[in-house]
């Protein structure tokens, strides 16, 4: 496996159960009875967002074995914090 492979499986698991997490609280918050106060428990929504860093995290980190250059390597790593955080406050920030 390469690093690009287990980038792509990093970013797809990061997206999709993000998007996952969104769907179900938007379905608890819809199927209740106030849209604004019911929806996933803020200690379930941050448990379930840090385990989907570590997961994504590890293929990351994986991934850094196959760059040679110790530079290179932050960038790389540098770089998919920054975007995942971009991702991810982007989308809490697009929520309803």
């Amino acid at each position: 496996m390469s690093y690009k492979v287990s980038l792509i499986y990093a970013w797809c698991i990061y997206i999709f159960i993000i998007l996952i997490i969104f769907s179900i609280d938007y379905y608890i918050r819809i199927s209740g009875n106030d849209f604004y106060y019911d929806g996933l428990n803020e200690d379930l929504w941050l448990a379930s967002i840090v385990l989907v860093i570590l997961a994504a995290g590890c293929f990351i980190i994986y991934s850094l074995k196959f760059i040679s250059k110790k530079l290179h390597k932050i960038i790389y790593l540098i770089t998919n914090i920054i975007l995942g955080f971009i991702f991810y406050a982007t989308s809490v920030y697009l929520y309803p």
